[in-house]
């Protein structure tokens, strides 16, 4: 079976920062009405374009080493990078339709890849990961929902729910399950191994808080907001402290450890806030989203860029660059919170938080770009 040298993350990443800027940047250029008003489509690029590029290339690098299989095959990298160039291309004419059109294919095309390493599979991906399959099945069933939309009517409540399985559940879903063995790990908590006896239960009970977790997005769309809000915390607080071990200061003292817990704690802290001031539920998902797993993407990529690479991991730990991106990001997302506490001067607070996001991924990307394209042997 034919492979390639090429990691997937060296173009899905730097495709997923060019989103993430491009979602942003259309506040700044709202103002001068040089685009459409941008909520119609910020959204869509941020959850389908950033995170979903930024997916793609973890779970393509990572999947064929937790599998113990094969990398992306010189046929699968080719229908990879196609589909990038249509999730651009989509952008063009600002189309609904192929976008949604793309984001199904891409995310086709994942479930296809990870299936197809985990059936020929010499050793088993971490119990959590079963997160990552209930995550992508939620992405598509709600991005082929809303591709219906655009040629049929669909219900209301069921158009709002295929939403809010594509803008937040299947992404968080994903870091649910990745981060339960990721992030201990990152943080310098080793998770304990998984006894050859007890397999069964922790896969039962990984079922459980995926069903419960996706559980909660249904109950909040179609039968009560608070009710599906408060489950949400209550699963993700199970996780966040009996698996990410976030109670604990982080083991590794390091830029990159620091702000990846800090991540988790703005996402967490953001989630549990919802239950408690739920009119300002819009502008707390922007902390969730942004200040937490907008950070934390970049803090997992950071360590994926440079371990892959081999490049030095000194600059996980001292970098003043990686220092600066990481606290602008984390501030963008506070600064787009500061937007629901004065009406008056809506619209200026969303571009400032505009401009800070995106000076910290022209940072971050100054940094971390030119080693995605220089890989050393």
């Amino acid at each position: 079976m034919s492979t390639t040298s090429m990691d997937a993350y060296r173009y899905f990443f730097p495709a997923g920062w060019v989103m993430a800027i491009w979602g942003v940047l259309l506040w700044i250029l709202f103002p001068w009405n040089l685009v459409s008003y941008p909520g119609l489509h910020h959204p869509e690029i941020m959850s389908g374009g950033f995170f979903l590029c930024f997916v793609a290339g973890f779970l393509m690098t990572a999947a064929p080493r937790f599998t113990n299989t094969f990398g992306p095959t010189a046929g699968e990298q080719k229908v990879s990078l196609l589909l990038i160039g249509l999730l651009f291309a989509s952008l063009l004419p600002a189309s609904k339709t192929l976008f949604y059109a793309s984001v199904s294919a891409l995310l086709v095309f994942l479930i296809f890849y990870m299936s197809r390493r985990f059936l020929n599979r010499k050793s088993n991906p971490p119990d959590s990961f079963l997160f990552v399959g209930v995550g992508l099945g939620a992405g598509l069933l709600g991005c082929v929902a809303l591709l219906a939309g655009e040629f049929i009517n669909i219900p209301g409540p069921l158009y709002s729910l295929a939403r809010t399985f594509l803008l937040q559940a299947y992404v968080l879903c994903l870091v649910m399950g990745v981060g339960s063995r990721l992030i201990p790990a990152l943080l310098g908590w080793t998770p304990l191994p998984t006894e050859a006896g007890k397999t069964a239960p922790r896969i039962k009970l990984f079922s459980s808080l995926a069903v419960l977790f996706v559980a909660s997005f249904v109950l909040e769309v179609l039968i009560n907001a608070q009710a599906g809000q408060i489950l949400r915390t209550a699963v993700m607080a199970y996780i966040v402290f009996s698996f990410w071990k976030l109670h604990r200061l982080p083991q590794r003292r390091a830029f990159q450890s620091w702000w990846l817990w800090g991540s988790a704690w703005l996402m967490f802290v953001g989630q549990a806030a919802t239950v408690f001031v739920p009119s300002f539920r819009v502008h707390l998902l922007h902390v969730i989203l942004v200040s937490g797993l907008g950070l934390m993407t970049f803090m997992i990529a950071t360590r994926v860029t440079l371990s892959h690479g081999k490049h030095d991991m000194i600059i996980e730990k001292s970098s003043k660059g990686l220092f600066l991106g990481a606290f602008l990001m984390a501030l963008a997302g506070l600064t787009r919170l500061s937007a629901g506490f004065a009406p008056h001067i809506y619209q200026s607070h969303l571009v400032y938080a505009a401009y800070t996001w995106i000076l910290g991924l022209l940072v971050w990307g100054w940094i971390f770009l030119p080693k995605m394209i220089r890989v050393k042997e």
